[in-house]
């Protein structure tokens, strides 16, 4: 997350608003109207009131006639009858000055009505940094709203008029405009050109994939920072085999374009929070049962897999997973074709089996040698809420006396999942079933915006920090050896800026980027050629960045408030000391890219130029 939406997020009075927002704000905008006009009849009569006290007190000065008190009420409204040489009563003094006032705030909010498309219009025109999200479905609803109540000013770009959404969101401060995401009419007027960032949410692909290519045009004559367009991709496969070009992509003109999937970011979140049982807790060999093979449980068996791999290599137990799904056996198979390494890392085991068929309950489930259900965990994977709660329940009865988790996805939490019970009201059911609500724990702006550029620039700064650390520096001693959230800006704008720059090092070695299908990618090692050649060029880099960032050259110690630095010469100049700070990060470069989903390939070609495949391990 930027520097700007971490201020956002620890001031004070986003809160504020939030709770004017979600508890008032609603019911005001609801009934504004109704609520005006009450007090307008209620100032009136208390008008009528004071008068016919004033003139109780001070008789014979103008008649008291009914009729006579109601003409000297309403003339109140243009402000004629109030002004009176005697002390009035408190109800007069009330509606006297309290009249005017609502009939002002009346008047202005008749005129924001009528003109609120060239008030909005304004106000686009006149912000600078922030969000446009393309679509108004569920992501883009619960998005919206979270950057929102950070503080940031939010646009929201829907096609569908009719949408229920659209009333709700303006209630809520929320700017939405109609029209089609993709035209560059529309984008133009959502600001984005001076927006920081886009996010695309689209309900398919193709329109999406549309928003970002008209961005990209909109934005190639854009200076500073580039805007970031994060384009959500609906199958997981498929977003991974477009992160291929993410890297490439670079930041084309002004636009810095990133990927995301829902499922892929929640699968990872799932396992997170709710991580496979394992020796640590009972004794037990972890086993693990994963219920649906769709996209979010192909990619949860993934993520497991990834997870465990570093106890792979460590002591060569494998991960036991027992996989049931309607089609269990060929989606395994399909897994494994593609994901070589999978079935080394696990002991897979599938069952063609149909959930929604009434003998699902009945299926039998690996048992150890006392008679125990060996399952430490379950991951209840079916996209229908219905049919994946009522599997959980079902599940729990197999798996209640092995004191197994269970955990069953969901859209959100204010669906079915509210009639579960839960581990805080004590209900034992509550310790063992847990619900994993998906929209509500990926559609933040943490989790968007960490996208593949984000994450490789801060798996560069984790790498720079161990290396350094490893040479003797401390944070006293190198400022920059602070976590991510810490780093100035401008160190986090360098870490984005080398991780740019990743897809044109490798293609100058006749090398791609492609998306990890073999988990020991990281092990990948370059020639001592290719070492220095792209240390070299990362320094020409490196010195670009600060030159035009107003760095000058100065012997010495670097100093930051004059903005000197010793390094700011040829490579040839530099002392092997330095040059082997840039050496290690390229030997690291094969590690970055594993953990953000990448890994190198050699093109064709490439071993004809004397570049061998050099793969360490």
């Amino acid at each position: 997350m930027s520097e700007s939406l971490r201020s956002a997020a620890r001031s004070p009075a986003p809160r504020a608003r939030r709770v004017w927002r979600r508890r008032l704000a609603h019911v005001w905008w609801d009934h504004q109207w109704p609520i005006l006009i009450a007090m307008w009849v209620w100032l009136l009569v208390l008008g009528y009131i004071g008068f016919w006290k004033y003139y109780q007190l001070y008789p014979g000065g103008k008649p008291d006639a009914p009729g006579d008190l109601i003409y000297y009420t309403m003339q109140l409204i243009p402000m004629i009858s109030g002004g009176l040489p005697n002390p009035v009563p408190w109800e007069l003094e009330t509606s006297r000055h309290l009249l005017p006032i609502l009939e002002g705030y009346a008047g202005v909010a008749a005129l924001v009505m009528v003109f609120s498309s060239q008030v909005q219009g304004v106000r686009l025109r006149m912000t600078r940094g922030h969000v446009v999200i393309c679509g108004l479905g569920h992501k883009g609803l619960l998005l919206a709203r979270r950057f929102h109540d950070l503080g940031l000013l939010t646009v929201v770009i829907e096609n569908d008029r009719d949408n229920s959404s659209i009333e709700q969101c303006r209630d809520e401060g929320i700017i939405v405009l109609i029209g089609d995401a993709a035209d560059p009419d529309v984008l133009a007027a959502a600001g984005i050109t001076r927006a920081a960032y886009l996010i695309s949410v689209c309900r398919d692909d193709g329109t999406n994939a549309r928003v970002a290519i008209a961005a990209r045009r909109l934005t190639e004559t854009r200076r500073g920072e580039p805007l970031t367009c994060i384009v959500h991709v609906v199958d997981p496969q498929l977003c991974e085999l477009l992160r291929e070009g993410e890297l490439k992509l670079h930041r084309e003109g002004g636009m810095r374009p990133a990927l995301f999937n829902v499922l892929g970011l929640a699968s990872r979140a799932m396992l997170a929070e709710h991580p496979p049982a394992g020796d640590d807790e009972d004794g037990r060999r972890p086993h693990v049962l994963i219920v649906g093979l769709g996209r979010f449980g192909r990619s949860v068996v993934l993520a497991a897999a990834r997870n465990w791999q570093p106890r792979f290599r460590a002591s060569g137990e494998r991960l036991r997973m027992t996989l049931l799904g309607k089609h269990a056996k060929g989606e395994t198979e399909a897994l494994c074709e593609r994901y070589p390494r999978l079935a080394a890392i696990c002991e897979l085991t599938a069952q063609d089996v149909d959930v929604r068929a009434p003998g699902f309950h009945s299926i039998p489930l690996p048992l150890d040698a006392e008679g125990r259900c060996e399952i430490t965990a379950a991951y209840v994977c079916v996209d229908d809420e219905s049919v994946a709660i009522s599997t959980g329940l079902s599940l729990l009865e197999c798996l209640r006396d092995g004191g197994s988790r269970i955990v069953v996805r969901v859209n959100d939490e204010s669906g079915l999942a509210v009639l579960l019970p839960t581990a805080e009201s004590g209900d034992p059911i509550g310790r063992l079933l847990h619900t994993f609500p998906v929209y509500e724990r990926t559609c933040s702006p943490e989790m968007v915006l960490g996208g593949t550029h984000e994450t490789l620039a801060r798996a560069i700064h984790m790498e720079y920090v161990s290396q350094q650390t490893a040479r003797g520096d401390t944070p006293q001693t190198n400022p920059s050896l602070v976590p991510w959230d810490d780093l100035p800006p401008r160190l986090q704008d360098a870490n984005r800026h080398q991780a740019d720059d990743v897809g044109f090092k490798l293609a100058a070695l006749g090398c791609r980027l492609a998306p990890l299908t073999d988990w020991d990618a990281d092990r990948f090692s370059f020639s001592p050629e290719e070492i220095e050649e792209l240390a070299e060029k990362e320094h020409e880099r490196w010195m670009k960045d600060y030159l035009s960032a107003g760095w000058v050259y100065a012997p010495g110690e670097k100093q930051n408030h004059k903005k000197t630095h010793p390094s700011l010469v040829p490579w040839g100049e530099l002392s092997e000391e330095e040059k082997d700070k840039d050496r290690d990060t390229i030997r690291s470069l094969p590690v970055f890219l594993a953990r953000t989903g990448f890994q190198i390939e050699r093109q064709r070609g490439a071993e004809e130029r004397g570049r061998p495949v050099d793969r360490a391990g």
